[in-house]
């Protein structure tokens, strides 16, 4: 979640004042004649879900790390536990013989920047749309009957906070279109920094929080102290000195730095920068071992052990693709796909003449299907070979994925007619 954005110092106020000049200044009120019901903000639905939840057991994991001290640091012990020391200057000599469970683990560290990603997953497309409703405000020019209805309707369809969402709907009725845009802004701390954005929301609007203020105060990297003393000034019926308004943002920035620095721990950690390591020397021996074999993907079917670990690896990375979508992971990933998919499918037949020479091997061998490589059954006393056994095997593996019901029929129809 990116809490903190860096401010661009947009203009919003002056662009918002102007446009509402251009856009009202002939007395646009009277365009909402009998539109009320248009401005009422019904309560959500129940069932519709609000907010991001951390499950009990994802909480209590987090909060055992913090009071263990392991995301005061930016390096863990645990990654002792799964691989041996890595000697980071020579990473794409290292072959990671124990990188199953890197790769599979799911340590603290890993699961807060998994579950970080799904929080600013779920809430990316509601920042999204306010900013587009924003940006449709700070563009009029001329604002017809039907431009308030749409905009009405956005807010309506886009807006979940049932109090920022009637605020909305009462400023649109009463044309205030610069508090539509200074809401907007705040609330979800578009182009304008977490602290400042927080702390003016709240101040305009006594006891409600901004949208990332509310997912602090939710989140397991904020102590429960912190928050607690967040609640103090959010159910405080006013602020009315200098020195209440600098303890409130004070503690706001508090529980930001206490969240990124948390964050930054885990992202920054040992067992995260191994994985990161591992992913960017995987990379180079798929990429090497592809230029040496003509091109060509490693394969399963195969009697070279090292080519047949390589493709377990990469399958065992795909398998787990959905714990490891996280920064600084992903572009290191992206980096072995484009490698994967920029390489050669190793050699298969068509369909129709897989499906040929398998009933020439069947007919030749009398044996119901072929061997992969490296089975013991090629030591077999009795064992009848088949000089394309090895491109058979591939092309029947290759087009049972593709269309599995349509091979097994083929499949069975062949046998049944050769081996009876």
């Amino acid at each position: 979640m990116k809490i903190s954005l860096t401010c661009k110092k947009l203009a919003v106020a002056v662009l918002c004042a102007s446009t509402a000049v251009a856009a009202f200044a002939g007395g646009g009120k009277e365009i909402v004649k009998g539109g009320h019901a248009l401005f009422h903000a019904p309560r959500t639905t129940r069932g519709v879900t609000q907010r991001f939840v951390f499950s009990r057991p994802t909480t209590d994991k987090i909060q055992r790390a913090i009071a263990a001290g392991v995301l005061n640091r930016t390096s863990t012990q645990a990654a002792e536990q799964l691989l041996p020391v890595v000697n980071y200057n020579q990473f794409p000599q290292q072959e990671f013989k124990n990188s199953s469970l890197l790769v599979a683990g799911q340590p603290v560290e890993k699961e807060i920047l998994v579950k970080m990603r799904d929080e600013n997953l779920f809430y990316k497309p509601e920042i999204d749309a306010a900013r587009a409703i924003r940006n449709n405000i700070l563009n009029i020019t001329v604002l017809s009957e039907e431009g308030i209805s749409s905009l009405a309707q956005d807010i309506q369809a886009n807006i979940k906070s049932h109090y920022l969402r009637q605020t909305l709907l009462n400023n649109l009725e009463e044309l205030n279109i610069y508090a539509m845009a200074q809401d907007l802004t705040d609330y979800f701390c578009l182009d304008k920094s977490f602290e400042d954005s927080a702390f003016d929301y709240t101040v305009r609007h006594p006891h409600q929080m901004n949208l990332n203020l509310r997912r602090l105060m939710y989140n397991p990297l904020v102590d429960q102290e912190v928050k607690g003393r967040l609640k103090y000034f959010l159910n405080a019926n006013s602020l009315n000195t200098l020195e209440e308004y600098g303890a409130f943002r004070a503690v706001i920035k508090e529980a930001h730095n206490q969240y990124q620095s948390r964050l930054s721990a885990a992202k920054f950690s040992e067992i995260i920068q191994l994985q990161t390591v591992y992913y960017e020397a995987f990379a180079m021996r798929l990429d090497t071992f592809i230029r040496n074999n003509g091109g060509y993907l490693p394969k399963w079917n195969t009697r070279n052990k090292q080519e047949q670990e390589l493709w377990e690896e990469y399958q065992w990375i795909v398998q787990h693709d959905e714990i490891n979508k996280f920064n600084p992971l992903i572009s290191y990933r992206k980096q072995i796909q484009v490698i994967w998919d920029s390489a050669q499918q190793p050699p298969v037949l068509s369909q129709a003449d897989t499906l040929a020479l398998f009933a020439r091997f069947v007919k030749q061998t009398k044996r119901s299907y072929p061997e992969m490589l490296h089975s013991s059954a090629f030591s077999n006393e009795g064992f009848v070979p088949f000089e394309d056994e090895e491109l058979l095997w591939d092309s029947l593996q290759y087009w049972r994925q593709k269309d599995e019901s349509g091979m097994f029929q083929e499949i069975m129809r062949i046998r049944n007619q050769n081996l009876h």
